[in-house]
């Protein structure tokens, strides 16, 4: 029985778009029906200005569908034809800076927080542990938040507690447990921010590569400037202040999701992961298309899958050879090379500005000097294993002079440089090979697993240099390269029929 007629006209001047949609009852409460039409009219009348506000986005390609009862708009993924894309990005890129901040502030402040909060290095630690926790839940809620308020509500919700906990931590907390409280909030809301930026750069219609690059380097870009600013803020006496950072930085992302993420609904969620096997041609054109309504996805189902599995263990080894590499870093030098703090923070930036050199460059070269990114990611993975090796091996060597140092800053440059584009690459393979109703769960799952990596790994860490000598270091960071390089490796073996990709 047909309970609802729903129509829209779109006025494009010359051409008017109307879109008639039915929407039927379920004949047994499971399964919805959706009846979509466009009939294109010839208009040799003016224009009748638009009433809606935005001018339904520019009017390109933006068409309305009634889902479980709820209006669902949906408009293409594209920079160029819609400004509510490009604002997107935009909030991806503000937030990945407040990202980068957040982890590289812990190793650069690591010995400023040891000697204000009278505690070492092991129970600093536990800062990576707490991150980890909150990495955790994102990995199990990813998907039940998505279900329950949308991308639009997941955001909302990730930015206010950046701006509240990034708040706390500006005012200086009383302690180190609170300090270390905040990061479980903290992994958290970066574990939804990080999941749904990777889903909407790599779905983009043109230029995700480029882009997916750009999102990663800003990353990188913020830890690289993360060093030299902490040191200024503690020269300063107030280091407390360089959390106002992402803070203000959170802020601008919470007023940018008000115009750009006001249609990313529950329901449109719930109805992309349920359309994901249907073609949209063929849901305008061919009238009646039952579809049932999309089940929750869980975690171990989700893990089942072969390209979520291999790309979960790639990145929680991968972000925990970066993230331990850029947090132990300064510490490492200033125990075994020179105790000059200004000095060593620029060494530990060179390994951040390689990483953003990386990511912002390499995404150009390898669309066009590669078959595809999964064989650029395999050869950048070598170079990655190449370049910590002689970083080992010069850690060996016992000295501050300035020659020694430069060598080191550029060894430690190209390693940033090649593992830089490791993260992008793998994410844009990830979506290439898997379902797209599998997107924003398996990512969500994923990034979150990798973000118990970049989290627990540089927790061990610590804990293993504090315990038996941060001469380690290298060598630890190694062992985590050249066993995800292998992870990579073992990709066209279990992910079959996408030869294509691999």
């Amino acid at each position: 029985m047909e309970s609802s007629v729903e129509e829209s006209g779109i006025d494009l001047g010359q051409d008017t778009i109307t879109s008639s949609l039915q929407y039927k009852e379920p004949p047994h409460g499971g399964q919805e029906e959706v009846h979509l039409l466009e009939t294109f009219e010839d208009s040799s009348s003016p224009s009748v200005p638009l009433t809606d506000s935005a001018n339904v986005e520019e009017s390109i390609g933006v068409r309305e569908v009634i889902w479980h009862g709820e209006m669902v708009t949906l408009y293409p993924s594209d920079i160029k034809s819609s400004r509510m894309v490009l604002i997107q990005v935009i909030f991806c890129m503000c937030m990945f800076l407040v990202f980068g901040m957040n982890d590289q502030s812990t190793g650069s402040l690591a010995p400023t927080l040891i000697a204000d909060y009278d505690t070492s290095i092991a129970q600093l630690s536990n800062i990576f542990l707490v991150a980890m926790a909150g990495y955790t839940l994102a990995s199990f809620l990813n998907d039940k938040i998505h279900r329950a308020i949308g991308s639009r509500g997941a955001m909302f919700l990730s930015t206010s507690m950046c701006i509240v906990f990034y708040g706390i931590m500006a005012s200086k907390p009383s302690n180190i447990y609170v300090y270390i409280f905040c990061m479980l909030p903290l992994g958290l809301s970066l574990g939804l921010l990080d999941s749904t930026s990777n889903v909407l750069i790599g779905s983009l219609r043109n230029h995700s590569s480029e882009l997916m690059g750009i999102l990663h380097g800003v990353y990188g870009a913020a830890a690289m400037v993360t060093p030299p600013l902490v040191d200024k803020f503690v020269q300063s006496g107030k280091w407390e202040h360089f959390f106002l950072i992402p803070t203000s930085l959170s802020i601008v992302g919470l007023l940018l999701i008000i115009p750009s993420f006001k249609y990313e609904t529950a329901a449109k969620y719930d109805y992309i992961c349920a359309t994901a096997h249907h073609d949209e041609d063929d849901i305008v054109s061919d009238g009646d298309i039952v579809i049932p309504k999309s089940k929750e996805l869980h975690f171990f189902d989700l893990m089942k899958n072969p390209a979520i599995l291999l790309y979960s263990i790639y990145l929680f080894l991968y972000l925990g050879a970066e993230v331990g590499t850029g947090s132990w870093m300064f510490t490492y030098l200033l125990a075994t090379k020179s105790d000059n703090k200004t000095k060593m923070s620029y060494v530990t930036s060179s390994y951040w500005s390689g990483l953003t050199f990386g990511r912002f460059v390499l995404g150009f070269v390898t669309k066009r000097a590669f078959k595809n990114v999964y064989r650029a990611t395999y050869t950048y993975g070598l170079l990655t294993v190449v370049f910590y090796t002689l970083f080992a091996a010069l850690g060996l060597i016992n000295s501050d002079s300035t020659l020694y140092l430069f060598f080191l800053s550029l060894n430690i440059f190209l390693a940033g440089v090649f593992i830089g584009p490791l993260f992008p690459n793998a994410s844009i393979v990830f979506l290439q090979v898997l379902p797209k109703n599998l997107h924003i769960a398996g990512m969500g799952a994923s990034v979150a697993v990798g973000g118990c990596g970049g989290a627990l790994l540089p927790y061990l860490i610590g804990n293993i240099t504090h315990w038996i000598g941060i001469f380690l270091f290298p060598l630890l960071c190694w062992i985590l390269v050249v066993t995800f390089s292998i992870i990579w490796d073992l990709y066209p073996r279990f992910i079959k029929d996408k030869e294509e990709f691999l």
